[in-house]
Parts: structure tokens; sequence; C-alpha cells
């Protein structure tokens, strides 16, 4: 029986990092974020609401999403998001959903994981049996925000404030991989949780 396994982080702590680790492992990821870029596809119903709600200013000219200006739109605007979600969230949840259930079938002895950056704050934790949580300081989470964005501290600490605390995501995850530091020692935990998912599933056999 398949474990469902999520991967979560929070914003700049690496998760990309951690998720191509156990890709390379032999992992089958199902990206989150790549399923929320389906959604925003024009002709999908989920796009059609998503731009019924918030008006064309935030699509090019090719109807494309303009994602950097939403999120902007979002920080000005926090109720906003929660609407946005309503709207892509039971479609991003859903297409995984099928993904994982075609995977299963195709790779029996799998290991099948699901890259969902807002895994709390969707309230999708419950629907899982294993969380691995990405984890960094919000200290370091503002310097690589800062460095990879090109934020002011203050837009950073803005960007940090839209997401549950990461201190308190650690509290609710399984495995903890520390990723503040070195990439040689997170990659180490990367590979010491692979060891012992296989484990896992050793046993049930």
């Amino acid at each position: 029986m398949h474990k469902r396994i999520a991967l979560t982080g929070g914003i700049a702590t690496g998760k990309t990092t951690v998720a191509n680790r156990f890709r390379e492992l032999s992992a089958i990821i199902l990206d989150a974020d790549e399923y929320s870029r389906q959604a925003a596809e024009p002709g999908t119903a989920s796009y059609t609401a998503l731009r019924d709600l918030i008006g064309p200013l935030f699509f090019n000219r090719d109807g494309r999403l303009r994602r950097r200006e939403l999120r902007r739109g979002i920080i000005r605007e926090p109720a906003l998001r929660e609407k946005i979600n309503a709207i892509l969230h039971p479609y991003i949840m859903g297409a995984m959903g099928a993904e994982w259930e075609r995977q299963k079938k195709l790779h029996p002895r799998a290991v099948i994981v699901f890259d969902i950056p807002l895994l709390f704050e969707g309230g999708f934790d419950k629907d899982f049996d294993i969380v691995i949580l990405v984890y960094a300081t919000p200290e370091v989470q503002v310097q690589r925000l800062i460095g990879r964005d090109k934020l002011s501290p203050s837009e950073a600490e803005r960007n940090l404030s839209m997401q549950f605390p990461i201190d308190s995501k650690r509290a609710r995850s399984d495995y903890v991989i520390e990723n503040s530091g070195e990439i040689e020692r997170t990659l180490r935990q990367v590979d010491d949780i692979w060891d012992r998912i296989l484990q896992q599933a050793d046993d049930k056999v």
C-alpha cells in the first residue's frame, strides 16, 4: 500500500533543492506549482473563474496570468488570497490526486511525493501519512528573499507573513530537513529520510 507523502516548506527554505534530490533518488514528484500553472491556463474552468474574480489587469494580452503582479496584489489585499485559493486549490488537489492514482498503477513500488508549498495553509496535511518539512530559520528566509528576488527587507517580511510561521509547521511535521546551512548537510538529511521511507515500505511487504 502506498503511503501518501507530502513535502512542504516555507518561502525560500530550499524546498526545490530537496525535491530535486528526492527525484534523483527515483521518487516520483507531483509538483503543486505545475498544477497551479495548469489551473490558470486559458480555456480551463478555473481560469475563467479566476479572471472573473480578479479582472483583466492581472493578465497579459495573450491571456496569460501575470503572476508577479498578482503576488503584489495579494500582499496589498490579503483577503484576495483566500478567494483565489478557493478557486484554484480544488483543481490542483484533484489533478494531483488523479495523477497519484495513475502513477500507483504504473509504478506499484515507486515512492510518490506530493510537493505542496501551502500544505498547512490549505489544511491538506491531514490527508497525508507522512509530512516532510524543509526548514530554514526566518532570518535565513528573509536574507534569501532579499538576495533571490531583490526585495527590500520590509517586502521580504511581508512575503513571509503571507504563510504560516515556519516553526508552527515544524511542530506538525513527521520529518524536518534543516536547510539553513551547507547544502551537503541538507542532502545527507534527504538521503537519510529516503532510507527510512524505503525501510518502512519493506516492513509492510
